[in-house]
């Protein structure tokens, strides 16, 4: 592949439609860039792995609270899983500044996500009750 090719392929735009997470539905607005990529984030975080056959089994996030016993235990899998469940895209270079509440029946995960478009910080909570 040319120095042009490669250039032309990591300029690629990341269009997508907008998914209006409240109403479970895809609208016609279109996102691209940041905006885009949080949308993805988002989604993945949303979906839990191998639960899906429309998806790959590199798509979305994978947990198991079996076995589990204390706090770090805890953060570390559920920064494990975050990054394996974000790193796939390839529009995101790292996922960083992880800080965790714990809360009464899960966990609320705050983070950096670092992309193409910029940074931000990104939050999920994960239900140890499921």
């Amino acid at each position: 592949m040319s120095a042009e090719d490669q250039e032309e392929a990591a300029m690629l735009p990341s269009l997508t439609y907008v998914f209006q997470a409240s109403g479970q539905r895809i609208g016609r607005l279109q996102l691209d860039g940041k905006d885009a990529v949080k949308q993805a984030v988002y989604k993945a975080l949303s979906t839990r792995r191998y639960e899906h056959l429309i998806y790959s089994s590199d798509y979305g996030m994978e947990w198991s609270w079996e076995g589990m016993a204390g706090r770090s235990m805890v953060e570390s899998e559920l920064e494990r899983w975050i990054r394996e469940a974000l790193l796939p895209d390839d529009r995101i270079s790292d996922v960083t500044e992880f800080d965790f509440v714990h809360e009464a029946d899960g966990v609320r995960v705050s983070f950096t996500v670092e992309t193409d478009f910029g940074s931000f910080r990104q939050e999920t909570e994960v239900n140890m009750n499921v």
